[in-house]
This record gives structure tokens, sequence and C-alpha cells, in this order.
């Protein structure tokens, strides 16, 4: 990986992005593992961020094998040249037989399994999908790949999920899974993590989204 003269020998920073709104977020879907585009308003909200982050000097790119992912990704990343990676381990948690439904329809359903998610038990899996112990090993075995590959003293960009974020920040901060919901990552959210070879990392920027910098009315 190419390292850029003006970044820190001994730092890695992350530009952690969600991706941006979606075709079917004003319904409150569980997506999960659904291959969903980014909506018109999305594209927008990922647009701002590769306009407005001009001076991020980012050589290496990394987003899930979903399509809302790489398509934030690409508006992000914009003109700037680098490698470009897609990870199917920093895709978003699969909910099984509950992707498609609102959080009204599963509680419905399926009421057990719906106040474990909410009470954070990592061994619960809904049926046919992964448990948050499961997918939390998942996500922090694409994170050592992408550190394997990037090495410190560069800047690089990373749009993954909401789920995949949480689980990344957790792991930066050395906090238990039990504050998975402890934080918000909205739509388009950006967040900044800096790594450091010999000390722990620092969290920079939290869920900063285009509407807290520009207004919501203009986005």
């Amino acid at each position: 990986m190419t390292k850029s003269s003006d970044q820190i020998p001994d730092r890695l920073r992350v530009h952690l992005f969600r991706h941006g709104h979606l075709e079917n977020s004003e319904k409150s879907l569980i997506n999960g593992s659904t291959d969903i585009r980014l909506s018109d308003k999305g594209r927008r909200q990922m647009a701002f961020w590769g306009s407005h982050l001009h001076g991020m000097s980012a050589s290496f790119f990394i987003s899930s094998t979903l399509t809302r992912t790489k398509e934030s990704l690409s508006l992000v990343q914009s003109d700037r040249k680098g490698e470009t990676l897609a990870l199917e381990s920093l895709s978003e948690r699969r909910f099984g037989s509950w992707e498609g439904l609102t959080r009204e329809e599963i509680s419905s359903r399926d009421p057990e399994g719906y106040k474990r998610w909410l009470e954070v038990d990592p061994s619960f899996a809904p049926e046919g999908g992964e448990s948050l112990f499961g997918f939390s090993k998942r996500v922090l075995s694409g994170w050592d790949e992408v550190l394997h590959k990037s090495g410190f003293g560069i800047e690089i960009v990373m749009v993954c999920h909401s789920g995949t974020n949480r689980i990344l920040i957790l792991h930066a901060l050395g906090l238990s899974i039990q504050s998975y919901f402890r934080f918000s990552q909205e739509h388009a959210a950006h967040n900044i993590i800096d790594f450091y070879r010999d000390h722990p990392p620092c969290l920079m920027t939290l869920n900063q989204t285009p509407e807290s910098i520009m207004g919501s009315g203009n986005v």
C-alpha cells in the first residue's frame, strides 16, 4: 500500500461511513443481507461527503459486497485514485426470516426473539440468521484483513453498515458487545478512528451526518 508523505507513519486513519438512505428506508424494514439500492436522497448524502472531504488524502477504499455500500463508496471516492476492495465479511448482519419485516411485525411474530435482540443477547440468532457473536467474529475477521492490507501511515475509507460500524467502533474502544445499542449510526454517518501501531485507537468523530452540517432541508 502506497504511503502518503503527509501521514503519521505509525497511524492508520479510518474514515468509516454508513451507506446512504435506501429506496425502502421510509418503510423502516430490517434489510440485513438483502441487497437494496440507494435512494436519490442516499446518493445526494454520499456525494456530499465526496465533495465536502476535499482535503482527505485516502488511498485505499473498502466496502462490503452489498450494492448499497459499493454505490456509496464510489460517490465518496469520487475522482480520488486508490485501491478498492469489497469484502463479504463486512456485510450487515444476516437476519434470516426477519428480513423484509418491520420491527412491529417481528415483535408480533417472534416476541421472545425480539426481546432477546433488544436485550443484546449475543447468542441469539433469528431463524436462518446469525447471532451477534457470530456476526462480530465475521466483521472482525474482515477488519483484520483490511489492517493486514493497509498497514499504517495511510488514510483509508470504509463504507459499511449500521451493525458493522457498531462492531468496529466497539472493538476500537475496547467496549463490550453489550454496548451495541449505546450509540447511533444514521444513514451516511461519518466516523473517524485513528489506529496506532503501539497504543490504543482514538475515536475522533462519531455519527456526523450531512444533515448535521448542511441542515436537514439542504441535502
